[in-house]
C-alpha cells in the first residue's frame, strides 16, 4: 500500500501533471460561477481533451476542475442567490441572507474554509477505506455485481425524476443505448439500422456531452437570459469587522465540531450509490439544524448555515471516488462521467483497479485534496470577475458550448454520425428534464450495461440462479424491492395515518336547520 501511495504522489509531480492539474483547477472554478455548466456538463466538455493522454495527467485535469466547480458555484449561490450548480442549492439559505445582511466577504470566507477542509477531511477517510475496500471487494462475485449494477441504476434513477416509474424508466433507456452495436458474446448487431458508425456503438463522449451540456444549453437558450440571470450590485470590499473574508475563516475555526460531523457525514452519504449529490448537502444543513441550540435562526444568514452544507460539497465527492474505483458503480453524476474518462483511458474500474492501478487511485485522492485549496484562493482572487461572468446571456454562452462540443466530439471518433447523434441526445436529454424523466439515470444505465450485460451472462451460464440467494446478493436485492416500493409503502402509510386521525378526531356539533 505504501509503495502505492508513494508512486501515485511521484506521478503527480510530474510537470505536465501539476500544469494540467493547475489548468484544470482554474477552469473548473471559472466556469463553476456560471450557473448551468458546472458538474457534469464541465466534465463532459474536457472529455474529448484526454484522447491520447497519460493517465495520472489527464485525470488530474478531469478531478482538477470537477473539484474547483464547487467553490466558484456557491459565489453565485452567496452573492445572487442563483446556485452555480445543484450541489450549491442548500448554501443559498443563509449565504444570501448574510449577503444582504452586508457581510458577502464574510460569507464567502466561510464558503472558502469549510469547502477546502471538508475535502480534506474527505481524501484522509478515503485513504483510510481504500486499504478496506481493496479487502471486501474479493468478495463480489458476477451475482454480487449484477445485483450492485441494477441497485445502483434504481437508486440513481430517483434523482431527478418526478416519479420512481420514470426513474426506471430513465435507467431502462440508458441500458438500451448500450446495447447499440455488437453483441459481445455473440457478435451480433443489434439497434444499429445498418449504419457503419453504431457497429461499435454510441461513443461514450456523444453521449455524455448531448444529455448534460447539450441538453443544458437547449434550457438556457430556451430561457433567453443571463446564466445567473441577476445583474446585482454586491460590495465585497467592507473593512468592518465581522464582514471581512477573514471573519468568515475564523468563523469556520470557532465551529470546528460542526465542520468536522459535516464533513464526514458527507463522506459517508457520498459513498451510498445515488445517496450522495446534492442530497449530501440538504442532508448536512438539515442535521445542524437539527443539533443547533438555535434551529429557528437558520435561514436568516448565520455561519452555521453555511459551514454545513460546503463542509460536504467536496468531502461527498471524496466519497464518491470509493464505490467509483473499488466496485465499478459511480456514487453520483460526476463519478458516472468520470468512469467514461476511465474508459477513454483505457481503464476498468473495480476490483482490478484496486489491484493493478492503486497508485492511480492514490493520485486521485491528491488531486482532490490539492485542488480543494487552489480552488478556494483562486476563487476569492477572482470573485469580482467572476461575479461579472456569471452574468453572460445565453444567446453568446450557447453557441460558443455547442460548437465546442461538435468540434470536441468529431475529433474524439471521426464520426459525422456520433456528431449527429450528439444533437439527438441533447434534445433527448432536454426533453427529458422538461417532462420530469432522470438524465443522470439513463447516464448510469449507458456505463453500467455492460456490466449488467455480461455479469448476467456468467450468472445463467456459470453461477447458476441459485447464486442469487448468496447472502450479500439477496441484501442487495432486498434493497432494491424496498427502493421500488419505499414510494408506495410511504403513501400506504400515510393514508392509514389520516384515516386514524379521521376516526379519533372529536366530533364537531352541527346546528339543526329550522
Amino acid at each position: 500500500m505504501w509503495s502505492n501511495l508513494l508512486d501515485g504522489l511521484s506521478s503527480l509531480g510530474a510537470p505536465q501533471a501539476i500544469l494540467l492539474l493547475l489548468v484544470g483547477t482554474l477552469v473548473g472554478t471559472v466556469v463553476g460561477a456560471i450557473p448551468g455548466l458546472g458538474g457534469a456538463v464541465l466534465l463532459t466538455l474536457l472529455l474529448p481533451f484526454i484522447y491520447n493522454m497519460p493517465v495520472v495527467p489527464a485525470l488530474a485535469l478531469l478531478l482538477g476542475a470537477h473539484t474547483g466547480i464547487y467553490f466558484s458555484g456557491s459565489i453565485t449561490a452567496i452573492l445572487f442567490n442563483t446556485p452555480g450548480a445543484p450541489e450549491s442549492a442548500a448554501t443559498t439559505f443563509d449565504g444570501y441572507p448574510m449577503t444582504r445582511a452586508g457581510k458577502p466577504a464574510r460569507a464567502l470566507g466561510i464558503s472558502a474554509a469549510s469547502t477546502t477542509i471538508g475535502g480534506w477531511v474527505g481524501v484522509l477517510l478515503l485513504m483510510i477505506l481504500i486499504p478496506v475496500m481493496d479487502r471486501l471487494t474479493t468478495l463480489f462475485h458476477p451475482s454480487e455485481f449484477l445485483a450492485l449494477a441494477i441497485l445502483a441504476i434504481v437508486l440513481i434513477g430517483q434523482m431527478r425524476a418526478r416519479s420512481t416509474t420514470k426513474g426506471l424508466i430513465s435507467g431502462t433507456v440508458g441500458l438500451m443505448i448500450s446495447y447499440v452495436g455488437y453483441d459481445p458474446i455473440t457478435g451480433v448487431q443489434r439497434f444499429t439500422g445498418g449504419q457503419a458508425s453504431l457497429y461499435n456503438g454510441f461513443d461514450i463522449t456523444a453521449v455524455a456531452l448531448g444529455l448534460f451540456a447539450f441538453a443544458e444549453m437547449f434550457r438556457l437558450y430556451a430561457q433567453r437570459n443571463a446564466a445567473a440571470g441577476r445583474a446585482d450590485k454586491v460590495k465585497l470590499g467592507a473593512k468592518e469587522p465581522g464582514t471581512r473574508i477573514r471573519d468568515g475563516i475564523r468563523d469556520v475555526g470557532s465551529h470546528k465540531w460542526l465542520t468536522l460531523r459535516s464533513s464526514i457525514l458527507g463522506t459517508v452519504l457520498g459513498i451510498i450509490p445515488g445517496v450522495g449529490g446534492v442530497a449530501a448537502n440538504f442532508v448536512s444543513y438539515g442535521q445542524a439544524s437539527r443539533i443547533s441550540k438555535h434551529p429557528e435562526l437558520f435561514g436568516t444568514g448565520i455561519p452555521e448555515g453555511i459551514i454545513a452544507p460546503e463542509a460536504s460539497s467536496i468531502s461527498k465527492e471524496a466519497g464518491n471516488l470509493l464505490p467509483t474505483v473499488a466496485l465499478g458503480v459511480p456514487g453520483g453524476v460526476g463519478m458516472a462521467v468520470l468512469m467514461s474518462g476511465f474508459t477513454i483511458l483505457g481503464m476498468v474500474p473495480g476490483p482490478s483497479m484496486l489491484e493493478k492501478n492503486q497508485n492511480v487511485v492514490w493520485s486521485m485522492a491528491f488531486v482532490i485534496a490539492i485542488a480543494s485549496l487552489l480552488a478556494s484562493l483562486l476563487g476569492l482572487g477572482m470573485v469580482p470577475g467572476l461575479v461579472r461572468l456569471a452574468n453572460v446571456p445565453s444567446r453568446t454562452l450557447v453557441p460558443f458550448v455547442l460548437a465546442l462540443g461538435f468540434l470536441g466530439v468529431y475529433a474524439a471518433t471521426d464520426s459525422l454520425g456520433q456528431t449527429i447523434a450528439v444533437f439527438c441526445f441533447g434534445l433527448a436529454g432536454w426533453a427529458m428534464v422538461r417532462y420530469g424523466y432522470s438524465v443522470p439515470a439513463v447516464m448510469i444505465g449507458f456505463l453500467l450495461g455492460k456490466v449488467v450485460e455480461n455479469n448476467l451472462y456468467l450468472v445463467r451460464n456459470l453461477q447458476g440462479w441459485a447464486s442469487l440467494e448468496r447472502p450479500l446478493t439477496a441484501l442487495m436485492v432486498l434493497v432494491t424491492v424496498l427502493s421500488l416500493f419505499a414510494p408506495l409503502i410511504r403513501r400506504l402509510g400515510l393514508r392509514r395515518l389520516m384515516r386514524t386521525g379521521a376516526g379519533t378526531a372529536p366530533a364537531i356539533p352541527v346546528k339543526e336547520r329550522v
